[in-house]
C-alpha cells in the first residue's frame, strides 16, 4: 500500500475543531454570562465623548445597549483569541524549552511566576465553564494541527486552516444562538 494514498484531509479533527468554537460562540453570545456590570456606563461614556466629537445617527443608549445585549466586548476577545492560537499552532514547542530554561533562572523570577500561576489558577475556578471552553478548544486545536502536520501542509496553510475553521465555528455557535 502506498502511503501517500492512505492520507486522508483531517475532517474529523476539523470539525471537532469547529464544534468546540460553535460551543464558545454559544456561550459568548449570552449576554447575562459574560456582559461585565461595567460595560454599560463606560460604552456610555465612550460614545458621548465621539458624539461631540463627530454627529451620530444613532442615540447613545441604542448603541450601548447593543453593545451590551450582543457582547461585542467578548466578540472582539473571542476574535482575537483565534488569531492569537493559530498563530501560536503554526509551529508549536519551536522555542519553548529555550524560553522555560531562560525564564526560571532567577529564583526571583521563579518566585513571582508561582504567584502569577496561583492567581490564575483562581482565575479558572472562578470561571470554570469558560476555562473548559478553551481547555477544549486548545486541545481540538492541537489535534487538527497535528493532523494537517501529517498532511504535509506548509505552517501557513495550517494557520490559515485552523483561523478559518475557527472563524466560521465562532460564528455558527454565535448565529445559532441569535436566532433561537
Amino acid at each position: 500500500m502506498n502511503i501517500e494514498s492512505e492520507r486522508r484531509f483531517p475532517w474529523v479533527s476539523l470539525t471537532l475543531l469547529l464544534v468546540a468554537y460553535a460551543s464558545l460562540g454559544w456561550l459568548l453570545s449570552n449576554p447575562e454570562i459574560t456582559t461585565p456590570p461595567w460595560l454599560p456606563g463606560t460604552c456610555q461614556q465612550i460614545f458621548d465623548s465621539l458624539r461631540r466629537t463627530l454627529p451620530m445617527a444613532t442615540s447613545t443608549q441604542t448603541a450601548c445597549g447593543l453593545v451590551a445585549r450582543e457582547n461585542f466586548l467578548g466578540a472582539t476577545l473571542a476574535l482575537g483569541w483565534i488569531v492569537v492560537a493559530s498563530f501560536a499552532f503554526m509551529s508549536p514547542l519551536t522555542s519553548f524549552n529555550r524560553f522555560i530554561v531562560r525564564w526560571f533562572k532567577s529564583d526571583t523570577v521563579a518566585f513571582l511566576s508561582l504567584c502569577i500561576i496561583a492567581g490564575m489558577i483562581a482565575f479558572i475556578l472562578f470561571w470554570l465553564q469558560l476555562f473548559l471552553q478553551i481547555s477544549t478548544i486548545l486541545a481540538s486545536e492541537a489535534l487538527a494541527r497535528i493532523d494537517i502536520q501529517t498532511q504535509g501542509l506548509s505552517k501557513l496553510q495550517a494557520f490559515w486552516i485552523l483561523l478559518v475553521v475557527s472563524f466560521a465555528g465562532l460564528s455558527l455557535g454565535w448565529l445559532a444562538r441569535s436566532l433561537l
